[in-house]
């Protein structure tokens, strides 16, 4: 039998300062649930709204075998109209008290709290009583563990000495990241912890170049950030903030990633080994396993240094001795988090919003971003297209994304990174977000801006464009919300250190290399490498500018050869090793500067000559490409050719997107003329009156 709350008519005076935290609390589920219309003078923007708040309390009244009813009125629709609605959130959203029928409210408090109102203010009451006043803990009572690796065991036994002589404070030392019995966990640590025990974390070169250590660090804190961040207190050694391993300069950490890439190019020495001498499966199994561990520690390695590095919760070696004389000066240095409300209601409903399905599961697919898309894998279309002089030639469009690139994939991905930036917050003294900077010729800037506009990520993407890009172009950028700065791109190569300055950005993130986001670039397009291979194509034609998508398909490429060892592949690989290994995959690029191309040509980059190497190993060392595989150079007049047959079969584009049929043009007498040829389109920026037009003939939460 169900249960039912009735709720009672009769009218109720409320003062603004509840209204203003139910509304905020409305308007966070309200985005949270994909709703983002403007609550305005027109009645019909509410709509949406009740909606919403029906279908919530639909699933409110299952899962607690309940039905809500207002006394007196059987049958009555419990949902409060439009006029309410409209009186709530804009006609007397100023008003400093307003009156309500009992039963609105009380709706209005089961959808935002899930709870009635008496029970959520009774609630308030009490969490305001219970965080009233800090933790005070006796001297006696705070529990200190000590942890350092075995090489640092000298510095260790200082700071354990001057807490026992100076401060009176005693500390159990404990060793990590070493195979011996005598040495803890990571995870050891913290089970020892009570409501007064703290880790004081020795942070070295040491500790960051041990396997053991790292990976550990990585597991716990995916799986238990909060308890490592209440209860973890770092103390860092010199050669973390001086000398060649600086981790607060880029440099630093760029060295600290070079050692675990020198890990990784020795495993692969080995595995070629093994290959050469046809060993058993269990040594691929156990080489593999190591590869895996050391290639998840430089994918994890840059968040990993974030956390110690921006934590407020640590201190210098050099000053520890002299600043802490006393255990107040511990307790005031010792971690109290806050809670995102603390922060910004605002950020606290986008990181709610950006939601991750899965990051593998084809059934649960993560792009087009959800609520404003609709996931789907493959997310963009594949269809077959006229080629004069073949027969089987299909076309990858990425014009069907939501700005019209392959580069909202990539957007994604520094949606995602925010996400992790915001919880972030949550353990930092600093309340906003840090800026990120960006070299884009226009594609990238509005695919990422774009993002941060529908999820309300309050922050503007810093972007440096080069003096000769097209005035249209850097006018749609400053439109849909980017801050531009322009210089002269083909002077010098900029480091991220340039372009943040370049940028005001000097504390900020650069994004223009993809360290930060992804160092091994095996996540930055990789449901769009997995839909490509899907296709079994014999020959792939791929845009080269960057190189970021070309190589990450080589990437997955390789990764599906190292899983067919163990007979066990990603859910997303639908295709066999047997048939990408014989796939040519061609990158079209271009050296000319006044080429068609515009996207794709480039005065400086960087990478080019280890992208070539990679690509030979791919083929001599491992045989996991065909032989053809190679970035190639696209005359201009295969161009204009690839421009015409584009335009006679409607296909959105923009000439660099069609690199790759142009080269296919280029290279025809090569080519078999009965081969599957996949052709990768990336696409076409739509303007800014063009995403306006979209959006006012679909619903702002459900474009597609």
């Amino acid at each position: 039998m169900k249960t039912e709350i009735i709720l009672k008519s009769g009218w109720v005076k409320v003062e603004k300062s509840e209204l203003d935290r139910l509304r905020l609390k409305m308007r966070e589920i309200y985005e949270g649930e994909g709703g983002a219309k403007k609550f305005n003078a027109h009645l019909p923007n509410y709509e949406e709204l009740r909606e919403i708040i029906r279908d919530l309390l639909i699933d409110f009244e299952n899962k607690n075998n309940a039905e809500i009813i207002i006394h007196d009125l059987p049958g009555y629709d419990i949902i409060p109209g439009n006029t309410f609605f409209r009186n709530l959130f804009y006609t007397n959203k100023l008003a400093e008290t307003l009156q309500f029928q009992d039963y609105n409210l009380e709706i209005c408090y089961l959808f935002a709290f899930g709870k009635r109102r008496f029970e959520q203010k009774k609630f308030e009451k009490k969490l305001s009583e219970e965080y009233s006043t800090l933790p005070v803990y006796p001297v006696s009572d705070i529990h200190l563990v000590l942890a350092s690796t075995v090489n640092n065991m000298t510095e260790a036994e200082k700071i354990r000495e001057h807490f026992n002589n100076v401060m009176q404070i005693n500390v159990e030392l404990e060793t990590i990241g070493a195979h011996s019995l005598t040495e803890s966990s990571i995870q050891d640590l913290y089970s020892k912890t009570e409501e007064n025990s703290f880790v004081l974390l020795l942070v070295s070169r040491d500790f960051l170049q041990n396997e053991i250590c790292v990976r550990d660090l990585i597991e716990f804190t995916k799986n238990q950030l909060d308890t490592y961040v209440k209860k973890t207190f770092h103390i860092l050694n010199k050669d973390v903030y001086q000398g060649d391993f600086n981790i607060f300069d880029s440099l630093g950490r760029s060295e600290l990633l070079k050692y675990w890439k020198l890990r990784i190019e020795k495993l692969e020495e080995n595995h070629k080994m093994l290959i050469r001498g046809k060993k058993d499966k269990e040594f691929y199994f156990k080489l593999r396993h190591e590869f895996d561990e050391i290639k998840r520690i430089i994918e994890e390695l840059h968040g990993l240094i974030d956390l110690i590095r921006d934590n407020k919760y640590k201190i210098y070696y050099d000053i520890f001795f002299s600043k802490l004389q006393k255990i107040q000066d511990l307790k005031e240095l010792l971690p109290i988090s806050k809670t995102l409300s603390d922060i910004d209601i605002n950020l606290e409903t986008a990181y709610k919003r950006i939601k991750i399905p899965s990051t593998n599961n084809p059934d649960k697919p993560e792009f087009p971003p959800y609520p404003f898309y609709k996931p789907k894998f493959p997310a963009s279309e594949t269809f077959k297209i006229k080629v004069p002089g073949f027969k089987n030639v299909w076309l990858k469009d990425e014009s069907t994304n939501p700005t019209g690139t392959h580069k909202d994939r990539m957007a994604w991905e520094v949606v995602i990174k925010y996400k992790s930036l915001i919880e972030g917050l949550k353990y930092k003294t600093e309340d906003s977000l840090p800026q990120m900077s960006i070299i884009s010729s226009g594609s990238a800037a509005f695919a990422i801006q774009h993002l941060f506009n529908k999820f309300n990520i309050p922050t503007k993407l810093k972007v440096l464009a080069d003096n000769k890009l097209n005035p249209d172009i850097k006018k749609e950028i400053e439109m849909i919300g980017c801050e531009l700065y322009t210089c002269n791109l083909s002077d010098r190569l900029l480091t991220s250190e340039d372009i943040k300055e370049k940028t005001n950005n000097k504390n900020g993130i650069d994004i223009t290399y993809r360290e930060v986001l992804d160092p091994t670039h095996d996540n930055y397009y990789d449901w769009m490498s997995y839909e490509i291979l899907r296709e079994n194509p014999d020959y792939c034609f791929v845009p080269f500018g960057t190189g970021d998508l070309f190589i990450n398909v080589l990437n997955i490429v390789k990764i599906e050869y190292f899983n067919s060892f163990e007979g066990k592949h990603d859910p997303r690989f639908q295709s066999t090793v047997e048939k990408i290994s014989k796939c040519n995959f061609y990158g079209a690029s271009t050296k000319n500067p006044k080429t068609k191309l515009d996207k794709l040509y480039s005065s400086f980059l960087p990478s080019f000559e280890s992208f070539k190497k990679y690509i030979r190993e791919l083929k001599e060392e491992y045989c996991c490409i065909g032989t053809m595989t190679d970035i190639y150079y696209v005359e201009e007049e295969f161009v204009e050719r690839a421009i015409e047959i584009a335009q006679s079969q409607n296909i959105k584009f923009e000439p660099s997107g069609l690199a790759g049929l142009a080269l296919l043009l280029q290279n025809e007498s090569e080519i078999p003329k009965n081969s599957k040829i996949l052709i990768v389109n990336t696409g076409k920026t739509k303007s800014i009156s063009e995403l306006n037009e979209l959006y006012s003939n679909k619903s702002n939460s459900k474009l597609k």
